[in-house]
């Protein structure tokens, strides 16, 4: 199979598998550090098998790994850069929508919430933390 087909096969699945609300909602709260379902759960506010089924889906295609201590399953980003990759979807929202006030503030406050502000992230998705 050639490399290009193979790689956009592969890109593809894994684009399917964070393209949801809560499953990037997840990503980017998982960001900060380690949490639990009911956190998680506070956070979305969703319903806990909600937040499992999502977790199982990111699980399922390693973006992220879970840690048992006692009853409780903790959750991080198996790679942490994944984060800083989708708020480049973020700049990309920024430059189509330039017209749109809300979505521009929306944007802007989302970015502060995840922890990713213009002191700490670069366009390139670099990050200084």
């Amino acid at each position: 199979m050639p490399a290009r087909k193979l790689i956009s096969e592969k890109m593809a699945e894994f684009l399917s598998a964070i393209a949801h609300q809560y499953r990037i909602r997840i990503i980017e709260e998982l960001h900060t550090g380690e949490q639990n379902v009911n956190s998680l759960q506070a956070m979305l506010g969703t319903s806990h098998s909600v937040v499992s089924q999502h977790l199982s889906i990111l699980r399922a295609h390693k973006a992220v790994k879970q840690r048992k201590e006692g009853n409780q399953v903790f959750y991080q980003l198996a790679q942490p850069e994944l984060a800083n990759w989708l708020v480049q979807g973020l700049f990309y929202l920024e430059g189509g929508l330039q017209s749109d006030k809300a979505i521009r503030s929306a944007v802007d406050e989302v970015k502060t919430i995840w922890g990713h502000t213009p002191d700490n992230l670069f366009k390139d998705g670099s990050s200084t933390t």
